[in-house]
């Protein structure tokens, strides 16, 4: 008698390969589907870092109130990819490419005119 030498896989462990494989699709891509939202909404978030450093580096050097306008021309001059507006001393932080945006005020009150 010969011995049957098996070459491959059985229909029943690619079946069982593919299931699993199916199942851990549908567990991960639920973690990644809104990470672009999540990396616009960091980058808002450091834009109202950056404006509230500007603000401060302003003052520092010249011991004086900044105009509001002054610290949006200096953040938004040196930065890419986030719009800086204001009204007033409030600041408004959005990403470039979304809608993600975070609203900021200057640190210490009499920095900002």
């Amino acid at each position: 008698m010969r011995k049957m030498i098996q070459a491959g896989f059985t229909l029943i462990e690619l079946v069982v390969v593919i299931v699993i494989l199916g199942i851990l699709a549908a567990v991960a891509v639920p973690q990644f589907v809104d990470i672009a939202g999540s990396a616009r909404q960091a980058v808002a978030d450091a834009g109202c870092g950056a404006v509230q450093s500007q603000a401060v580096i302003f003052y520092a050097s010249t011991r004086t109130a900044v105009p509001a306008a002054s610290i949006v021309a200096g953040v938004n001059g040196a930065s890419t990819g986030v719009t800086i507006t204001n009204s007033g001393c409030t600041f408004t932080s959005t990403a470039t490419g979304g809608s993600e945006n975070a609203t900021c005020n200057v640190p210490t009150p009499g920095i900002c005119i």
